[in-house]
């Protein structure tokens, strides 16, 4: 089994970087050694005589002046010193310390942070030559686990514009930052997308992206369709829900549904819906994804929360919500939390 020695040298005591490479490193095989923080060179010396690691991963990430000397001693004490070996250095860092680094050639692989998962694997299994062309799973399941150990991140975008949207889609999905876009539609698309002539025109792009036709919908998913490819989501809509569904998994492979049980109708004002009517439209919407094997998230605890209901109406909420998706026949459920701490101020109403 190969071994990799990793410590944060000089004075860097920044570990949850390379702690997660080295569990990440575990999966392919090799036995991990962890100095700790504000290991001195002379500490790490010590260390690579006694566990004689194949590779030596070093982190440090403070300012570039003072990586310098650090680094300058870690190739007059250790690189030049100990016995020729196939050992291999490796560096986690900021950027302008990246910089710095690269003058020494001292470091094979040098990772800054804006490494995809697929990169930073594809060096552990050795595949020297690393590419951006595989696409990652499409669906959230087979997403989660081709991400371990490290979370699927989601974001919720939406500008004022439809090319703003477009734009901002390309750009994050470009970075890798996010596994799954959350999609923003303004209030008049949640609530007249197929009703046009009750719109208030006033009110495009109020609170999102007025998506007014499904060609608007295909434009975010294929803006998407870069970098590390990220799914998309977006809410069920508020009015004419079933349509809905169909339009967002026809045109964004919605990653999910998103839907309430008890809300987006009179309570709310998100639209004219009343509540009975509402009730019995949100759970067919879990049924119809059900039926295709889609997840369902029933957002609706939270809502409750946000209007200082008391903890036990969101827990009851929560579990009448996840309790509807399972009659509805949903195989696969997610389940938000959303960690507010709502204030409860004295209010006086005039």
């Amino acid at each position: 089994m190969k071994k990799i020695l990793g410590a944060c040298v000089g004075s860097c005591v920044h570990v949850a970087g390379i702690l997660n490479f080295l569990n990440l490193s575990s999966k392919y095989g090799y036995s991990t050694i962890f100095l700790g923080s504000a290991c001195t060179i002379d500490n790490l010396k010590q260390g690579i005589e006694k566990f004689n690691p194949d590779i030596i991963a070093v982190s440090y990430r403070l300012s570039p002046e003072s990586a310098l000397p650090i680094f300058e001693e870690l190739k007059e004490k250790i690189i030049k010193e100990l016995p020729e070996t196939k050992r291999e250095f490796i560096l986690g860092c900021t950027k302008p310390v990246a910089e710095i680094a690269k003058k020494l050639d001292i470091f094979s692989v040098i990772f800054t942070g804006d490494e995809s998962i697929e990169e930073i694997e594809n060096f552990l299994g050795k595949k020297k030559t690393i590419t951006r062309s595989k696409i990652p799973p499409q669906n959230i399941l087979e997403r989660i686990k081709y991400s371990k150990p490290f979370p699927v991140i989601r974001h919720h975008f939406g500008r004022p514009t439809l090319t703003e949207t477009v734009e901002g889609i390309k750009k994050i999905s470009l970075s890798r930052l996010l596994d799954v876009i959350s999609i923003g539609p303004d209030q008049n698309t949640q609530e007249f997308f197929f009703q046009p002539d009750k719109m208030n025109s006033k009110q495009n792009g109020a609170g999102g992206v007025p998506l007014r036709n499904e060609e608007d919908f295909k434009s975010l998913y294929l803006a998407s369709r870069t970098g590390n490819y990220p799914l998309l989501r977006c809410y069920s809509g508020t009015n004419d829900i079933i349509r809905m569904a169909k339009v967002l998994l026809d045109n964004i492979n919605n990653a999910w549904c998103a839907v309430p049980l008890c809300w987006y109708n009179e309570l709310d004002n998100r639209s004219g819906r009343k509540l009975e009517e509402s009730i019995t439209e949100n759970q067919s919407v879990m049924k119809w994804h059900a039926e295709r094997n889609i997840p369902v998230e029933v957002n609706e605890s939270h809502h409750w929360s946000l209007r200082y209901s008391p903890d036990s109406i969101a827990v009851a909420a929560a579990y009448l919500a996840a309790y509807n998706a399972k009659v509805m026949g949903v195989k696969v459920y997610i389940s938000q939390y959303m960690f507010n701490t709502p204030l409860k101020p004295h209010l006086q109403w005039i």
